[in-house]
């Protein structure tokens, strides 16, 4: 099985989310994956919860360990720095990354030959400037 659509970029996953230090240190729980990053923040604003907005979608290949903190719309509680922390590096200027926070984490196309995760994101701000190419 693979994605849809062509990878364009190549991301690190962290366990945990921490909007105060979004650039994590240490070892990826998962590292070097291949998807494809899309701008979403039209679409991702819509909706009544504050809490469930996204900037980007990202597919990832299925399988692939990344996990949400999403746990209903009934949720009031829930504990945000349980999701994690999708890290992608620029490819063309060494030390320029940008993390992304795991808003919610779907299945698409199970049992198909195209299945893949869609990955709902929320941009942090990035760790360099500019980022005219992110």
């Amino acid at each position: 099985m693979s994605l849809p659509v062509a990878a364009n970029v190549t991301v690190d996953i962290y366990r945990t989310a921490d909007p105060g230090s979004p650039y994590p240190g240490g070892s990826p729980a998962v590292a070097g994956v291949p998807g494809h990053l899309r701008p979403a923040a039209t679409n991702g604003r819509f909706g009544s919860a504050d809490w469930l907005k996204w900037t980007h979608l990202l597919y990832l290949p299925p399988g692939t360990d990344v996990r949400d903190a999403y746990n209903s719309q009934l949720d009031p509680a829930r504990d945000d720095t349980l999701a994690d922390t999708v890290i992608l590096h620029d490819s063309t200027v060494g030390g320029r990354k940008t993390a992304y926070y795991a808003v919610f984490v779907e299945v698409v196309a199970r049992g198909t030959a195209v299945q893949h995760l869609r990955v709902y994101l929320d941009r942090f701000q990035p760790s360099a400037w500019p980022t005219d190419s992110l």
